[in-house]
């Protein structure tokens, strides 16, 4: 196997593993759509709608 293409398939591996824990880890939800996100927004970037609250562990 090619270095080049060795090295491709490392990097989509890490990609969708930084994915799926950016995924897991979420402080804040929008109510309308429950999109989660990390970071704190006065609208959700997904449906526009200005239900962001804190999520809860229990979620």
């Amino acid at each position: 196997m090619g270095i080049f293409n060795r090295l491709g398939r490392e990097v989509e591996e890490f990609k969708q593993s930084a994915k799926q824990a950016a995924e897991e880890r979420h402080d804040y939800r929008c109510e309308a759509c429950d999109a989660r996100f990390s970071t704190e927004y006065e609208e959700c970037p997904d449906c526009g709608a200005e239900a962001v609250v804190a999520a809860t562990d229990d979620e």
